[in-house]
């Protein structure tokens, strides 16, 4: 298992550390941190690929579905 901190989280992202954390209020479907300690949070790679993953499949139809609506 590999485990990311907030710096690498952030990068394989690319969103700066204060939109990660915008992320994860706004979206409920972002993966829970693992609490290592009581100051120190990570997250699972493995969780990340598969947010991200159905992220992309969830923007492919909507997007079709927006393509559908313009062919109209």
């Amino acid at each position: 298992m590999v485990l990311l901190d907030t710096t690498q989280l952030s990068e394989k992202l690319g969103l700066s550390k204060g939109a990660l954390h915008q992320l994860r209020r706004r979206e409920a479907s972002f993966p829970a941190p693992i609490k290592v300690s009581q100051k120190i949070l990570r997250w699972d790679e493995t969780d990340i690929e598969k947010w991200l993953t159905t992220k992309k499949k969830e923007s492919k139809i909507e997007y079709a579905g927006e393509n559908e609506s313009v062919g109209c």
